[in-house]
């Protein structure tokens, strides 16, 4: 093959486009190959780099708005009560029981008043308008008695209820309670709504008392035997009266009675009788006077026994 000028340029033209194409991959092969063996100066310029980067965006970042914490709401518990003060217009407050301490006892019949001690708790004064009336239990013949007086917050005062104790032997309470102006009641305890009391025993005595008058018919009363005989039975019981003694006061146990005086050295009979001339029977209770049985009635003969 004759070698000519021509062909030595076109080879020489191949060969230099085949060296100027490989030329960019190897310039892109060679960071890859020398990534382990960068040198420090190089590492420390991509740093600062990043750095500066970050600083800039730090900057320029937008302000973040702070979200308000949402609260939580705990339910509470419809059956757990509040604590509060608590205070009322009408409140009392008991003191001490003036008389008739609790459980006193008395006999059948027995009349009594009961005097309580209060004290006004609340904010409103008290007026002769307020009342203490009966609430429940054993009223025992009390009835409604008025405040005495004005009474502001923070005074005490005595309030009376007469009574009469029941006949019958027992344990008896009776509940009472203030009403004001309105008509509402009110008492004591932590709610204003609760009662103050009277408290008693009702037991029989053995003995009554009996008292009467003598009426003889003179001008003095001579001795007298006087007889007190048991209804319904023979059983007497007698006592001797002294000359001029116009009135009488003996113990006799618990019964039904008739009661006749004998005159000895006049045979007269006096005794305690219905209008028609007939003995009247009369109650003695334990611990009780009975009074106004009179001997007023004089015959010589023996009176007969009526009811």
């Amino acid at each position: 093959m004759k070698i000519n000028t021509n062909s030595i340029l076109i080879l020489f033209g191949i060969v230099a486009f085949a060296l100027m194409a490989c030329f960019p991959v190897t310039m892109l092969a060679i960071p890859l190959l020398r990534q382990d063996q960068s040198s420090p100066d190089h590492i420390a310029t991509v740093q600062a780099v990043i750095t500066q980067t970050a600083y800039v965006a730090t900057q320029n970042a937008p302000t973040q708005t702070s979200v308000p914490a949402t609260a939580t709401v705990v339910p509470t518990s419809t059956n757990t009560a509040v604590p509060t003060a608590v205070t009322y217009c009408d409140w009392v407050t008991f003191v001490k029981d003036v008389t008739i301490p609790d459980g006193t006892q008395l006999s059948p019949g027995e009349t009594f008043t009961k005097t309580w001690r209060l004290q006004n708790r609340g904010t409103c004064t008290w007026t002769p308008d307020y009342d203490v009336v009966f609430y429940s239990g054993a009223q025992m013949s009390g009835t409604t008695m008025q405040v005495p007086g004005y009474i502001p917050p923070g005074q005490s005062v005595d309030v009376a209820v007469t009574f009469t104790a029941p006949s019958a032997s027992g344990h008896y309470i009776g509940y009472w309670i203030l009403r004001n102006s309105s008509g509402a009641l009110f008492g004591t305890g932590a709610w204003a709504d609760e009662a103050f009391y009277v408290d008693i025993y009702v037991k029989d005595l053995p003995h009554g008392e009996v008292t009467g008058n003598i009426c003889y018919p003179s001008e003095f009363n001579p001795p007298l035997t006087l007889y007190f005989e048991l209804k319904g039975t023979n059983q007497l019981i007698q006592f001797s009266i002294p000359e001029n003694t116009p009135t009488y006061k003996v113990l006799l146990p618990n019964g039904t009675y008739y009661v006749y005086a004998w005159a000895p050295n006049y045979n007269l009979e006096g005794a305690y009788v219905h209008p028609e001339r007939i003995m009247k029977s009369f109650i003695v209770k334990g611990g009780q006077t009975t009074t106004g049985i009179d001997i007023c009635d004089w015959d010589a003969y023996p009176h007969a026994r009526g009811d």
